[in-house]
């Protein structure tokens, strides 16, 4: 019968922990088997023949599922077929499969993945034209975008670089001469467009990316190199160490509400197993958002609950990944995840969450090389942070005057017409904004920015956003979550939009109010009258070329002082990891800033 077998140059492809033995095999498909409801009897099964330099193993048979659109209490099951077709060739195992999943425990004992680089040297060559391109941020910010799909027929001519070596190559389809193929080098799935064919085929197919992923050298295409780099974990040096891991909480969600044959979140209830509704669901996501700090104490690496102090779990650097293991928080305790496509409770592969998190790679961790995360199972560099964080620095811009800020807002009384000065409001109005003909005070309410500014008469015409903060001086990212919040939320605004005008210019036309007192503080600062404001606005707004500029002020950091860390980075100082992660929520801000087409700043102390 498997002469009659048709499957697609489509396969998941390992790297081999261990020989395979006949009992490795039967013992895999007797797990197969025993995994499903009902199993038939095999339609064919093949064990370990050999064909060429490879040997395939193969077993198909049906197996009763519910039906997926269908609630329990109707009581009707279909009958699917599956088939799992493992081909062994030298230090490889390829997997091609359908309807049946290769058992979590067989994946650990024999099945490893293939190094990032190993896939880009076969199919990323130097000759291949993308086509399509998969990324994910390498920022642990959930104000950060997560991810993003291009599409063109040769990306290389159609897609700006800017802020591209912020981004993972998570998954891409090439254009070579022989071929249109397909990698995500996470999962090691790697496909080639062509018509289906027999076992012998794509068993020979299989061959030939064996024989490609053992090159130990090749170049890549110049465009793939643009993006963070793979590298081995063996190369992380030694006096690297890691300082924050946060839970992939969005890729979580994705698998428990969005994919198809996804998962779901299980306990054990009064009655027995009971599936977590989906408001707990997301509040369990909620508490797993923040990043948590690592510590390493006598080479162990320890993972600290927000109290800084409480062990939770701990991080274990091995040769090919990075554990997270024993997991302990309060809102995962005694939740389970198991596949949808058993009925509650009936799956046998079904395992704690903390386990699920660590066995799927669901979480990133930064180091104190600013340059380096670890994302998906693999490690990536940066290469643009390598020469020393210039592209932050780039971004940071002093202003005298906040040396001098003693509050945000400063005092209000009955009468007052500017704000107090000492303010980083003040220091908005009379140092910072001082080239915009339009300056609006949009605090408070539903703000936009603390100030507008609009300058119609540069070329080209410029929309500005300030958001001001004031904070003892600090290394820390906590002072500025708030305004990074605010800073990415509002980008979608930046190009005024017209229907969200009216409701803005009537509050403009107005005098500031703050904490129940009425001060006589123009809201319109500069720009003349209501109707000349609302026309500049409109020139602004609607001209071709504006350049849209984000600014947080704040008298809370030292441009001196993030210079003088990431210099002594450079020199082999270990920064702090309070600094790690102010570092990489400031790059998320300002890449959040380049995929909106927008330029962003800090106007910080000198």
């Amino acid at each position: 019968m498997i002469e009659h077998l048709e499957i697609g140059r489509s396969g998941y492809f390992y790297q081999r922990k261990r020989s395979l033995s006949n009992d490795a095999i039967d013992k895999l498909f007797r797990a197969l088997r025993a995994q499903t409801r009902q199993p038939s009897q095999n339609l064919f099964r093949i064990d370990r023949v050999a064909l060429g330099e490879a040997r395939y193993s193969a077993i198909c048979f049906s197996y009763e599922r519910d039906v997926s659109f269908l609630a329990a209490e109707a009581e009707v099951i279909e009958r699917v077929f599956g088939y799992v077709v493992v081909v062994e060739r030298g230090p490889h195992v390829a997997v091609f499969k359908s309807g049946l999943d290769i058992p979590s425990a067989f994946k650990t004992a024999f099945l490893g993945k293939i190094a990032n680089e190993r896939i880009e040297r076969a199919i990323a060559r130097h000759d291949a034209v993308f086509e399509k391109l998969r990324l994910r941020n390498m920022s642990i910010s959930p104000l950060a975008l997560r991810s993003k799909t291009l599409e063109a027929r040769d990306l290389e001519n159609a897609v700006a670089t800017n802020s591209a070596s912020r981004f993972i190559p998570q998954g891409y389809s090439v254009r070579r001469a022989d071929g249109v193929y397909s990698a995500t080098p996470t999962t090691g799935r790697i496909s080639l467009r062509a018509d289906r064919a027999g076992v012998e085929a794509a068993v020979a197919w299989a061959t030939e990316i064996s024989e490609l992923l053992e090159a130990e050298v090749g170049a890549v295409a110049g465009f793939i190199r643009n993006f963070a780099r793979p590298i081995e974990l063996t190369a992380l040096p030694a006096q690297v160490r890691p300082t924050f891991v946060g839970i992939d909480t969005m890729g979580l969600a994705d698998a428990l509400f969005t994919v198809d044959d996804g998962i779901r979140l299980i306990r054990e209830g009064d009655n027995g197993v009971e599936a977590l509704p989906q408001a707990e669901a997301e509040a369990l996501l909620r508490a797993l958002e923040p990043a948590f700090l690592i510590v390493t104490r006598r080479g162990l690496h320890e993972v600290r609950a927000g109290d800084g102090t409480t062990q939770i779990a701990t991080l274990r650097i091995g040769a090919t990944r990075i554990a997270l293991q024993a997991l302990d928080l309060l809102a995962i305790a005694g939740i389970s995840i198991e596949r949808r496509e058993f009925p509650l409770g009936e799956d046998i592969d079904a395992v704690s969450l903390a386990r699920f998190i660590d066995r799927e790679n669901l979480f990133t961790i930064l180091f104190s090389d600013l340059a380096l995360a670890y994302i998906d199972g693999a490690l990536f560099r940066d290469e643009a942070l390598a020469s020393g964080g210039t592209a932050l620095l780039a971004h940071l811009q002093v202003n005298q005057s906040l040396e001098q800020s003693t509050s945000e807002k400063g005092t209000f009384a009955p009468g007052q017409i500017v704000f107090t000065q000492g303010s980083v409001f003040r220091s908005v109005v009379d140092t910072i904004a001082t080239s915009e003909d339009v300056l609006l005070c949009d605090d408070l309410g539903d703000e936009w920015a603390d100030f507008i500014g609009i300058s119609t008469t540069s070329s080209p015409k410029m929309i500005s956003f300030y958001h001001a903060k004031h904070g003892n001086p600090s290394l820390s990212a906590s002072a500025f979550h708030d305004s990074v919040g605010q800073a990415i939320k509002n980008l979608g605004r930046m190009r005024l939009p017209s229907d969200m005008l009216p409701g803005k210019l009537a509050t403009w036309d107005d005098r500031y109010r703050n904490g129940g007192v009425q001060t006589e503080i123009a809201r319109m600062i500069r720009g003349g009258t209501l109707q000349e404001i609302a026309v500049k606005l409109d020139a602004a707004r609607s001209a071709p070329d504006v350049l849209q500029r984000v600014f947080i002020v704040t008298s809370s950091l030292s441009r001196t002082q993030v210079q003088d860390v990431l210099t002594a980075a450079t020199q082999g100082t270990t920064p702090s990891p309070h600094f790690v992660q102010l570092y990489w929520l400031l790059m998320s801000y300002f890449s959040a800033c380049v995929e909106m087409g927008v330029r962003g700043y800090v106007v910080c102390r000198p």
